[in-house]
């Protein structure tokens, strides 16, 4: 961890505003000066290549038996900048654009161009009256520029599989409407798109062995023969190039750039459209492709009565990303139509039926929670659409899960994140704000009480207690997850940003709240139920005390490193801990899975020894081996460490003095004042066995010794028997404890 301080906690208030008013003077006018720059451009040279060559250099990134190497390519230019190029390029009609070939330092003009105009048109949103507004201004103004950063630029709300799974399993519903209106199914929309993104994915790559291969070429007039024959020419073309241009004179690097600058001229053609092909690859008549190719596509000068300013928070190549042009359709960006894909269907099936729509989304999402959760808690008893009553009042849990002592309240919500939200709308963004973070909050909280007052109770009496399939005295930890369908710009897994809005009641209690495309990873990522149940568990304690800034994998990725044990590393809960990029390793397994690419699912570091003990205590079912693992998940992986090699050392110890009265037997880890749990592990030999209780109570009460730990886990292990991983295992309380 790094602290960072303002780099503009040091100027005076009349120093900041002039700096603010600058850069948003600046900003529009670069927007202006940009836009007039690449309209230019785009009238001299031929637009489908020179998108095609943004997209295919500046949004590949490598992959081999090491998985996928990035999940941005390192040149700065990302898939936003190109839907704006695109955007602007279908401003102009078919016969205004340019026809000129284009060249690497056009390319890289505009490469840099959009970069540039992306930083600009934030800026260009800054205005000096913002420093004069009130603290609940100044809050809304900030989830506003963060909502609309996010729609900007960010395009994955899932995996690429979960993508195409999740939206197939929704949307097949309505195949029959959509086929008899469109002439295409939304089926066969998304499987033209998989279809489409898989196809340009191995077009590229093989481009890449072509260039790979003729770049090892070491004399450079072989390399000018084995290009001209790529290019479909022979050694006569080649003898005549050689005569125009001395390659003797030319290093064989040169050569390879000259040759490849060439070779990008021919970049359109991986991404032209064969509908022939495509019909026999998906086994579907050819109308049905072209129906779906002409449904999503643009022509050149569609677009030209549409304002540019509004294409960075609103493009309209998001809906119809492909080009239809007089020589055929092309689509540069095929996995643009995943990014926005349940906005666009959505549109789609509302225009026929969108009462269905409503029903099928929340249908869908309840079925789809339920599958996952039974994926890691198959033993758990699941009960959804689970109708309770408080006091006059009825309401009805999504669904609600029970694994050993711990019940799972889970609140599905399946509305949609409206597009004026997503640019930044504030009433839009506080109504989505009440319905799919807070209310659902509200709600499970709502059961959670009830349901701790039900099992504290001796002998309670509650319409309640028959709808759940285990003994309410038997539940002693309730915990509550949110689920929504959609991402919302990552808000949900930030809501401290909301602490000065004014929008969140002062009796909030939150909980994890996460889209559902992350709550699948997390239930395959984290294959133990105790650490999802731990991770969970975790969220809801940190929810409230740090301002994190950072989405749901990237929380994933803390979890790897640190458990989410964070310990007293800030004391000013004001401080933002910034956690972007965590989701790293995640990031490449799950990428690197979806390209076929098997390699080491990352895991938490978790010691072999605790692994061992969460295993047998889920396989005897001791009573409460969900929080026993909790408890050991709570213990960092570095404390872990030494506490196993501090063991190990005690065990030679305790060999050799086992039989001296007050000998060392016991380990005990303290934890810091940010934890009320302690550890002790007690070791006996087999012939002391008989005073172990002895031991683990003189243990307990060490453990137990500092005011603020109120539980102690105790272990204890036989080291003359390495046939279990503990021989004894209890949970001390001090109840006096605050």
């Amino acid at each position: 961890m790094t602290m960072m301080e303002n780099p503009l906690s040091g100027i005076t208030d009349e120093q900041r505003k002039e700096l603010i008013s600058e850069l948003g003077k600046n900003g529009k006018d670069k927007v202006i000066e940009i836009f007039e720059s690449l309209n230019d451009i785009l009238r001299q040279y031929d637009p489908i290549t020179l998108i095609s060559i943004l997209s295919g250099y500046g949004l590949t990134v490598g992959a081999g038996d090491g998985g996928v190497q990035s999940k941005e390519s390192s040149g700065g230019l990302n898939q936003a900048h190109v839907e704006l190029f695109q955007a602007l390029a279908l401003q102009i009609p078919e016969n205004e654009l340019g026809a000129l070939p284009v060249t690497p330092d056009i390319v890289r003009n505009v490469w840099e161009q959009l970069t540039e105009i992306s930083h600009a048109f934030k800026f260009s949103r800054m205005n000096v009256e913002l420093l004069e507004s009130s603290n609940i201004e100044m809050a809304i103004n900030q989830i506003q520029e963060l909502i609309r950063s996010h729609t900007q630029m960010v395009r994955n709300w899932g995996f690429h599989s979960q993508v195409v799974g999740i939206s197939k399993e929704i949307y097949s519903h309505f195949d029959g409407l959509i086929q008899s209106k469109f002439g295409f199914s939304a089926t066969n929309a998304i499987d033209v798109f998989k279809v489409l993104t898989d196809s340009v994915e191995g077009k590229l790559s093989e481009r890449l062995n072509i260039l790979s291969d003729l770049k090892s070429t070491k004399k450079p007039y072989d390399m000018l023969v084995k290009y001209h024959e790529l290019i479909g020419q022979g050694k006569e073309e080649a003898d005549r190039f050689s005569e125009n241009i001395d390659i003797s004179k030319i290093s064989q690097k040169n050569l390879f750039f000259m040759l490849l600058s060439h070779f990008d001229l021919r970049m359109p053609d991986y991404y032209f459209i064969d509908s022939d092909e495509l019909s026999k690859q998906l086994n579907i008549d050819k109308d049905i492709v072209d129906n779906v190719l002409s449904h999503f596509s643009y022509r050149f000068g569609d677009l030209g009565g549409e304002k540019k300013e509004f294409f960075f928070l609103e493009n309209p190549v998001w809906k119809k990303p492909i080009i239809s042009s007089d020589s055929g359709f092309y689509c540069v960006l095929p996995q643009l139509f995943f990014s926005f894909v349940l906005n666009t269907l959505d549109e789609i099936v509302e225009g026929i039926d969108k009462n269905s729509l409503h029903n099928r989304r929340a249908d869908y999402l309840e079925s789809k929670i339920e599958e996952i959760v039974k994926t890691r808690f198959p033993e758990s008893q699941v009960v959804s659409g689970l109708k309770w009553c408080l006091g006059e009042a009825q309401y009805e849990t999504d669904l609600i899960a029970f694994i050993d002592s711990h019940a799972i309240i889970i609140e599905a919500k399946s509305q949609k994140i409206s597009r004026p939200a997503l640019r930044g709308a504030p009433a839009r963004i506080k109504r989505h704000l009440e319905e799919i973070l807070i209310e659902p909050g509200i709600q499970s909280n709502r059961l959670e009480q009830k349901l701790n007052e039900l099992r504290v109770q001796d002998a309670p009496d509650d319409p309640l207690l028959t709808k759940i399939p285990v003994d309410i005295h038997s539940i002693n930890k309730v915990l509550r997850v949110s689920v929504s369908l959609e991402d919302f710009a990552t808000l949900q897994t930030n809501l401290r940003l909301f602490d000065d809005t004014g929008w969140i009641p002062n009796d909030f209690a939150p909980c994890p709240s996460m889209n559902l495309a992350d709550f699948e990873t997390l239930f395959d990522f984290l294959e133990h139920p105790v650490q999802i149940i731990h991770y969970l568990l975790r969220r809801t304690e940190l929810e409230g005390k740090y301002k994190f800034m950072g989405d749901e994998l990237d929380y994933m990725g803390l979890y790897i490193t640190t458990l989410l044990n964070v310990g007293n590393m800030v004391s000013d809960d004001k401080a933002e801990i910034i956690i972007s990029g965590m989701s790293e390793p995640l990031d490449k397994y799950y990428m690197s899975k979806d390209q076929g690419i098997l390699i080491d699912k990352p895991q938490p570091k978790i010691s072999p020894l605790f692994k061992k003990i969460f295993s047998k205590l889920e396989e005897r079912s001791t009573p409460r081996w969900t929080e026993i693992g909790c408890i050991l998940n709570r213990f960092p992986p570095d404390d872990q460490s030494k506490l196993i090699r501090y063991i190990k050392d005690l065990s030679k110890v305790v060999n050799r003095t086992w039989q001296v009265e007050g000998h060392k037997n016991i380990a005990v880890y303290r934890p810091p004042e940010s934890s009320e749990y302690a550890l002790a592990v007690v070791l006996f030999k087999e012939e002391n066995r008989d005073r172990r209780y002895e031991f683990i109570d003189h243990a307990s009460a060490l453990g137990l010794e500092p005011e603020h730990v109120r539980y102690c886990l105790v272990i204890a292990i036989n080291i003359d028997k390495d046939d279990l991983p503990y021989h004894y295992i209890a949970l001390a309380e001090n109840r006096d404890a605050e």
